[in-house]
């Protein structure tokens, strides 16, 4: 099974850390290399309320990877992240085409409303359309 390249969808959930740090412990008998995507919305242009907004997700999206890479940096794994905009279902799917990865490792829900019995939105069109193994992480 080759784990060269593992991309992780995190939303800062809780349940998205886990699925990264399953995703590291790969990684790590693998000597792979991880790419984490934190994904936002894309805003419209707007007034100064919208840009406040916008700036908010984007710094918002920044701890969240700042804090990802803190929690791979000590784990001798190849590590990257990005800040991507769009729909986390679709980035994901297109990021994991156009990036050539061999596995897709996410949380089966996020910070969405799904509990924890049931399996996300996000979660659910990745498993269904991934033309890659998908694991989910409970």
């Amino acid at each position: 099974m080759d784990l060269n390249k593992i991309l992780v969808p995190i939303d800062g959930s809780k349940n998205s850390f886990k699925a990264l740090d399953r995703a590291i412990t790969l990684a790590g008998f693998t000597h792979g290399h991880i790419t984490c995507i934190h994904v936002i919305p894309h805003v419209s242009e707007g007034g100064p309320r919208t840009k406040a907004f916008d700036k908010i997700l984007k710094e918002d999206g920044e701890i969240v990877l700042k804090k990802a890479s803190k929690r791979a940096g000590n784990k001798n794994v190849k590590f990257s992240t990005k800040l991507l905009r769009g729909s986390p279902s679709h980035v994901t799917l297109h990021t994991a085409k156009s990036g050539k990865f061999d596995h897709i490792v996410m949380s089966s829900t996020g910070s969405g409303s799904a509990s924890k019995d049931m399996i996300g939105s996000v979660s659910n069109y990745v498993l269904q359309k991934s033309k890659i193994p998908v694991y989910l992480v409970k």
